[in-house]
């Protein structure tokens, strides 16, 4: 299909910013980009989305939309954009049109990565993924055993919750009774803490085999301490790539894929997140030299698999991250942090995505509509009595 128009579906069942700018990333590689979801979805507020199936009612009846669009339409590429939607079109996995559509084989283990954090640790220890010491707990009384044992701190996530929600830092057994009953309604996974930096990896696989990686250090995250990166620290790690191709090796995953790992003082990875769908930040490659709208074209076209697109050696840039860092400026009242941003200090409009203004107008509209309604939902502040 060299020369022709390629064409790439993303399906998304909510609003997530994460695959916002997937049409102008594969609009760059060659492709026609139809965009199936509802009429809210990210990619639409932006300029490259050329056909637009609506779909609506929530992952299930999302994925019930893409079935029946897929009876009358091929694509070269089917990106799947949201956690839910991977769930519920994992759940009709033995349907000849989910098998099309999915980043793994259709195998009970594989099927478990696709959103749900319950799902990866299993998945992980069967595929002998390195993940931190962790328990799949049914209840409050299993998560308290499971501390007691490690006998030191752990995290308890909840599955379901994204972008670190859900997610509870536990000192000791007890603090696992000061959570909320509702917490423990699905079962919960228990891991140990694990001290050390939190690293990531934006990652594009072929079938399996290592095409393109970022990757970078998380300096910051807001809300604190588990929610999405507002300051990156963007630099190549060896070690990072070599794990990277393990996972795609060994979960033979195609697309998009997220990885975060902690590297402990002792250097050593543990694999803590793996989510196979894009991210907000697969656009920072274009400005830090290793464009992932090549990589696109070249597994389009199919390129024979080369060294991995990755950063050079030399690069070592900190990265404030947007809208997230903008909106932490403002809800910390971080006002040379918002001038900053403004007046484009350190050269921070390089890492705004590029080449759309609509996108950038809807982004900036978000930034002050998320930032009023923070202020709204704050209590009054208690006045003094007279």
């Amino acid at each position: 299909m060299v020369g022709e128009s390629f064409r790439v579906l993303c399906a998304t069942s909510t609003s997530w910013l994460a695959p916002a700018e997937v049409p102008r990333l594969f609009h760059r590689a060659g492709a026609r980009v139809t965009l199936l979801g509802p009429s809210d979805a990210w990619a639409l507020r932006g300029s490259f989305v050329d056909d637009w199936v609506q779909a609506s009612g929530g992952p299930r009846a999302v994925a019930s939309a893409l079935a029946a669009h897929l009876r009358t339409a091929s694509y070269d590429w089917i990106v799947l954009g949201d956690d839910p939607l991977l769930a519920a079109v994992g759940a009709r996995a033995d349907e000849p049109w989910a098998r099309t559509a999915l980043p793994v084989a259709p195998d009970p283990v594989r099927l478990g990565l696709l959103g749900s954090k319950v799902g990866f640790v299993r998945a992980a220890e069967a595929l002998e993924l390195p993940i931190p010491p962790s328990r799949v707990c049914a209840g409050r009384d299993e998560a308290r055993a499971a501390l007691t044992a490690w006998n030191t701190a752990g995290i308890l996530k909840q599955d379901g919750p994204s972008g670190g929600e859900g997610c509870h830092a536990l000192a000791t057994p007890g603090d696992v009774d000061k959570l909320p009953a509702a917490v423990f309604d699905r079962p919960v996974v228990m891991q140990l803490l694990v001290p050390g930096q939190t690293l990531s990896v934006e990652a594009i696989y072929d079938r399996g085999r290592l095409r393109h990686a970022v990757t970078s250090t998380m300096v910051r995250a807001w809300p604190s301490p588990f929610g999405a990166s507002a300051l990156r620290r963007f630099v190549d790690h060896p070690a990072l790539i070599a794990l990277a191709q393990e996972i795609g090796a060994r979960v033979g995953c195609h697309g998009f894929a997220n990885i975060t790992a902690v590297r402990d003082p002792g250097e050593r990875l543990h694999l803590i997140e793996l989510d196979l769908r894009p991210n907000a930040l697969f656009h920072l490659g274009q400005a830090l030299g290793v464009d992932v709208a090549s990589t696109l074209r070249a597994i389009l076209v199919g390129s024979p698999v080369g060294a991995v697109r990755r950063l050079a050696p030399d690069v070592d840039v900190e990265v404030p991250v947007f809208p997230t860092d903008l909106l932490r400026c403002l809800d910390q009242g971080d006002w040379s942090g918002v001038r900053a941003w403004a007046l484009n200090r350190g050269d921070r409009w390089r890492w705004l995505p590029q080449g759309d203004r609509r996108m950038r107008r809807a982004l900036g509209a978000y930034v002050l509509r998320r930032f009023a309604q923070r202020r709204l939902a704050r209590p009054a502040p208690a006045r003094a009595p007279v």
